[in-house]
């Protein structure tokens, strides 16, 4: 595992310098774009150093029985008066009792060039480079001074505002007496009387440090590519991964297909079965509506109200199963109807033989063979007027 701490050196925050821990982070390296990282195995830890001139921080107790977002905007009522800009340009953070304020066009250029990444990403104000619990410390870095202060605040100052800035801090902190770990002449004498310490490697001291304890403001942006990229897939894994996707879209629409299939298979069989019943049978839903049709079919001369009543008692049909009714011709001169069975259970056929009557209809002949408990044949009935 690799671990390399980078932080920009232009406005842009595209080029940079880096240092790892191959050399003990003593040596900086120049580099173009942060796409030069991309080569990082999700193994390695990349530690973005942001300038804290674009980040204003604040000590601010979160209440821990509100959600986040309440305590955001309690945060953002407390200090709205010192934003120059609209609340709604920035970015707002509470991470261990610190709040954070950043230009929201800043932090999602470099938040969406973090998350191409492959690595474990930790996006830092550059102030903690230096920061100790407890203590002020000024440190020179990036050709800035970097003001750490005791509360775990800070910020960096050019060059060029340094003593304006220092006026205002011993205004506004008459004991500030920070460690000062600066090379710069003018400064040593703006910073006069404060005490001094040795430059250490402070590159190899944040490395070893609890990232948990660290105010990461990295938020991955959850993309397809980026998601690719994290899951550091191989060319025959990702294929794989590419398949298993395609299934899953087209899985719902094959079901849907198929049901819809086999729904026209099972109307179509079932028209085919009431078909033998009726060679004029058109539609068919149920046995009900085929009785119906059978009466709609009598011609108008026969549709007086006595033979309408009687006819209805077709239902008859329905009762015998249109599983076991191989074919039905009905004669309307002589209300008369020929009955073709297929394979009736005998205890059901010898059944409807004895309630025929309540169904107003006499059965005029049987020639009905008996195999395996199973009756088939053809049976004459009559409609009673």
């Amino acid at each position: 595992m690799k671990t390399f701490i980078i932080y920009p050196t232009d406005s842009q925050l595209n080029g940079g310098s880096f240092l790892n821990n191959d050399d003990s982070f003593v040596k900086a390296t120049n580099f173009q774009d942060i796409h030069d990282f991309e080569t990082l195995s999700h193994k390695d830890v990349l530690i973005y150093l942001l300038p804290s001139s674009l980040i204003n921080s604040y000590r601010f107790e979160q209440n821990k029985n509100l959600s986040n977002q309440n305590n955001i905007a309690n945060f953002i009522s407390e200090i709205d008066v010192q934003l120059i800009n609209e609340v709604s340009a920035n970015e707002f953070f509470i991470i261990n009792d610190l709040g954070f304020v950043i230009d929201r066009v800043i932090y999602k250029k470099i938040n969406s060039l973090l998350s191409a990444l492959r690595c474990k990403v930790i996006l830092l104000p550059d102030y903690f480079l230096n920061q100790k619990n407890d203590l002020d410390m000024v440190t020179e870095f990036n050709k800035k001074f970097l003001f750490s202060f005791s509360d775990r605040t800070g910020t960096s100052i050019e060059a060029d505002s340094l003593e304006q800035y220092l006026d205002i801090i011993n205004y506004s902190l008459p004991e500030f007496n920070p460690i000062i770990s600066v090379q710069d002449k003018k400064a040593q004498k703006l910073l006069g009387g404060h005490k001094s310490k040795a430059s250490s490697n402070l590159f190899q001291e944040l490395a070893i440090k609890d990232f948990n304890s660290l105010p990461n403001l990295f938020k991955f942006n959850i993309s397809f590519k980026n998601i690719i990229k994290k899951m550091n897939f191989k060319k025959l894994e990702l294929y794989a991964f590419g398949a298993l996707m395609a299934l899953m879209i087209a899985t719902p629409y094959t079901l849907i297909a198929l049901n819809n299939n086999y729904e026209d298979i099972y109307k179509q069989e079932t028209f085919n079965l009431f078909k033998k019943l009726d060679k004029n049978t058109k539609r068919v839903v149920t046995p009900k509506l085929q009785i119906d049709q059978l009466i709609n079919q009598i011609p108008d001369s026969y549709q007086t109200y006595n033979n309408e009543d009687n006819l209805k008692n077709l239902e008859f049909l329905t009762s015998l199963g249109e599983q076991f009714i191989d074919k039905v011709e009905i004669d309307f001169n002589t209300n008369s109807a020929k009955i073709t069975l297929k394979s009736m259970p005998e205890i059901q056929y010898n059944l409807i033989r004895n309630i025929v009557s309540k169904f107003n209809i006499t059965i005029l002949d049987e020639d009905i063979t008996l195999a395996k408990n199973l009756a088939s044949g053809l049976i004459t009935i009559e409609f009673k007027q």
